[in-house]
């Protein structure tokens, strides 16, 4: 035997073994899915009954189910294979024809299925192996003569059952189970579920709930499903593929239907399926599942209703006076939402008295949880919008309420309920949002860091138990940003648009955090996509490309809308270019076209002339804003430059405190010409180096810079920077603001230098460089840190950090 058919073989036995599926015994073997004929189904949805008691969302399930058949995950099957039947078309001659033309068409080989989704009942008792489904034109009650609309199980027995005799794979699926005021009551719905359950041959059925059972529907799921439906129809797109081989057997639709449906019902509720359960009748298709996946990760679980309509008042009848007034006390407080308040008289209340009075009443069960799916209601109002992509217009005092409801509801339902973790995730997201609840950057100042920060850790502990809430991730990546953790923001708004990457919010708080931790490359894409023009004019004055940011200015100018901004950006544009009279001149024509601009660029006048030495005009202009609005940061911090300037340290440090206290917590502003701030000199060895410097633009939260100027102040003031105490608190208002840390260890080392405590102004020094603190012309120049210069560990730090620079030395 050559080499070539040796390889062969050997390649096809691999397959063999790769491929072969054990079928001993305990061992469950997946039979083929395709089937070589054709597909044909009947489908039956009724809620709009004309006699009987209306259902809610049948039609919708039976719906569902002709979708999925035509779909690429149900085969694509013809739509003239299908009959459907909805409402008022749901009729006994119309279903009869279809049935009678399908019991005919089918051939071995085909597939038959069969839903139906509406009321199920019975005649009387005598009709112990049969029952009824009811359609549009059903009475309610009297079924005797049979001829009305309502099928009989032993009908479809007689006709559609014999069908896989021959060979045609026979598949119902069947929820006739929902609670009504029929004339069989429980039992008929009982005995239609038995009849249902029965073993007529090789058919194979797929049930909603067992026969002592009655099926659920709700509108809070999928906006309005049964829960049985819905489950079906999420397993059979590929969530009961356990094993990931793209197929779903019997087996894997049963286990997955059982263990959800038993779930969200509180186990009230478990389906049922008959047949043969190696065979799978469903293959996955790779894009839906995935985007069924990304879908439950967008929404979150929520409790339903139970929808007892017709049953509740055969319950109540059994009551004394005493329940019957409990339960009416109950229903009557739900309808009012007087859930847990006022204590004397709540839904909660009369559920708890209700239930130590009758614990074994299918009431009991059925208060528990409405009770808990209103507790939820709040919560929900709150939250829908958000998952919707709009606006949610609540308030603190809201949020507060709903968290006190959803911890009520956890007391309720008990740690071993499913949906514990959810609620007290839910809760601790409702306590936090009661403090900061649409907290707006204008709102935000340095008194309410402690309240964000205790509101941060109710969030982090709310993320812990469920990690994918959208609306937890953006609350966290807002909060980061107001305690300036940038870090941590931008990995919170990374993971919520990986749910929601349409949200502009959120892609916009992402591009500003880029822009404040300087990933100007990151910012770019989405402020351009956005065409968010304000953001990149600030993003390119930040990346020092002027050029990009005047070509703005000029576009603002050019329309007639935005004149008056253009004017303003193109002030900005020629102070960094350092053009004293150009930038005047557009912050006046500015001033021309808006009064309202008047003051911050009659600021941003006085600035330009401060670093121009023109310190007289500079103060004119300070005081003009400061007596038109007595709060303005800017000016405030300016005039406190110019008094520490001119040895009024009492006067320098009051302006700087009231810039601190009117100041917003994220409110920036920027600073050229450092040398003139802070009372600093500098050794000017290399002119070159200090000219870099002194034109250099550098972008400040203006609390944290009013601290720093109070700090200055504070200490160049004789006799005042040994009083420990007062130096270490001004630090400790600095290390407030994480995103300048580098810089607070930069001044702490000039503090320490200045008290000639070298040790520690060299470690502070060496922190600050390694965080990367790069500016060497102010290591080596700043006077403030002369003590340390003839240190070795100095000259060491210098070769480290700086080791192009300190060869030159």
């Amino acid at each position: 035997m050559n080499r070539l058919v040796l390889l062969l073989l050997s390649y096809v036995a691999v397959i063999t073994v790769a491929t072969a599926q054990p079928g001993g015994r305990g061992v469950i073997t997946k039979a083929d899915t395709v089937t070589a004929g054709n597909t044909y189904a009947i489908i039956i949805g009724i809620s709009d009954y004309k006699l009987v008691p209306d259902l809610q969302f049948a039609h919708r399930d039976a719906q569902a189910f002709e979708d999925f058949l035509v779909s690429d995950a149900g085969g694509k099957i013809p739509k003239t294979n299908i009959e459907t039947f909805l409402n008022e078309n749901a009729t006994r001659n119309n279903i009869g024809d279809a049935i009678s033309v399908i019991a005919r068409k089918a051939k071995p080989g085909d597939r038959v299925w069969f839903f139906f989704a509406g009321h199920g009942d019975m005649e009387d008792l005598t009709q112990i192996e049969n029952g009824l489904l009811l359609l549009y034109n059903s009475p309610n009650g009297n079924y005797f003569g049979m001829n009305d609309d309502v099928l009989e199980i032993l009908d479809l027995k007689r006709y559609l059952s014999p069908l896989s005799q021959r060979g045609v794979e026979m598949i119902f699926i069947v929820d006739a189970c929902h609670s009504g005021n029929l004339n069989g009551g429980v039992q008929g719905v009982q005995q239609t579920a038995s009849a249902l359950a029965s073993s007529w041959g090789k058919e194979y059925k797929i049930l909603s709930c067992q026969p002592n059972q009655l099926s659920l529907e709700g509108a809070e799921w999928a906006g309005g499903r049964g829960l049985f439906s819905l489950q079906l129809e999420e397993a059979i797109k590929g969530l009961a593929d356990t094993d990931n081989d793209g197929r779903i057997t019997m087996f894997e639709l049963q286990s997955y239907i059982q263990a959800n449906v038993s779930r969200y019902s509180e186990f009230k509720q478990i389906p049922m399926i008959t047949g043969d359960l190696s065979r799978s009748f469903f293959k996955v298709n790779p894009a839906i599942l995935a985007a069924l996946k990304k879908e439950k990760e967008l929404n979150y679980p929520i409790l339903a209703k139970a929808n007892t309509k017709g049953m509740e008042e055969k319950y109540v009848d059994s009551l004394s006076a005493a329940g019957k007034k409990l339960w009416l006390s109950y229903k009557a407080n739900l309808e009012a939402k007087q859930l847990i308040l006022p204590k004397d008289t709540n839904a909660l209340l009369d559920y708890r008295q209700f239930a130590r009075l009758y614990p074994d009443n299918p009431l009991s069960s059925i208060m528990r949880r409405n009770l808990a799916a209103a507790l939820n209601n709040r919560f929900d109002s709150i939250v829908s919008p958000l998952l919707r992509g709009q606006t949610s217009y609540s308030t603190r005092n809201e949020c507060y309420y709903a968290a006190i409801e959803l911890d009520s509801c956890m007391h309720l339902l008990g740690e071993q309920h499913y949906m514990y973790p959810n609620l007290k995730a839910r809760a601790l997201y409702m306590s936090a949002m009661s403090y900061t609840w649409a907290m707006s950057d204008n709102e935000y100042n340095i008194s309410w860091r402690p309240t964000v920060e205790m509101a941060l850790e109710l969030l982090k502990s709310s993320a812990e138990y469920e990690p994918n809430a959208s609306y937890t991730l953006l609350a966290l990546g807002i909060h980061y940003s107001y305690l300036y953790e940038y870090e941590k923001a931008n990995k919170a708004f990374a993971k919520y648009l990986e749910l929601r990457p349409y949200d502009l919010y959120a892609r916009y708080s992402l591009a500003q955090v880029y822009l404040k931790m300087g990933h100007y490359e990151k910012a770019e894409p989405i402020f351009l996509q956005m065409g968010d023009k304000l953001s990149l004019f600030d993003l390119y004055l930040k990346r020092n490309d002027h050029q990009k940011a005047l070509a703005i200015a000029t576009d603002f100018i050019n329309d007639s809308m935005t004149r008056r901004d253009g004017y303003f950006m193109k002030g900005i544009c020629f102070v960094y270019e350092d053009q004293l009279d150009s930038s005047v001149y557009y912050y006046n024509r500015c001033k021309e076209l808006s009064a309202a601009n008047r003051d911050v660029c009659d600021n941003n006048i006085g600035h330009i002339y401060f670093v121009h030495g023109q310190v007289d005009s500079a103060r004119k202009y300070f005081q003009q804003v400061i007596s038109q609005d007595s709060t303005y940061t800017h000016s405030l911090f300016n005039l406190g430059v110019i008094e520490a300037a001119e040895n009024n340290p009492q006067a320098a440090i009051e302006s700087f405190y009231k810039a601190v206290i009117n100041a917003s917590g994220t409110l920036e502003g920027f600073v050229g010409n450092l040398q003139l701030y802070f009372g600093k000199k500098y050794h000017m060895v290399n002119p070159g180096e200090f000219e870099k410097f002194r034109r250099k633009i550098y972008t400040f939260n203006m609390q944290y810079l009013s601290y720093l100027g109070i700090l200055y102040t504070y200490i160049r003031v004789p006799g005042m920077i040994e009083k420990k105490d007062n130096v270490d608190y001004l630090f400790l208002q600095l290390s407030m603001y994480p995103q300048h840390e580098m810089l607070t260890w930069y001044h702490k080392a000039c503090y320490y230098a200045m008290i000639k405590n070298k040790t520690k102004a060299l470690e502070s020094l060496e922190k600050a460089l390694a965080m990367g603190f790069g500016s060497y012309f102010q290591v080596s120049s700043d006077m403030d840190l002369d003590i340390i210069r003839d240190s070795p560990g100095y000259t060491t730090l210098l070769k480290k950090y700086f080791p192009v620079e300190a060869r030159k030395q």
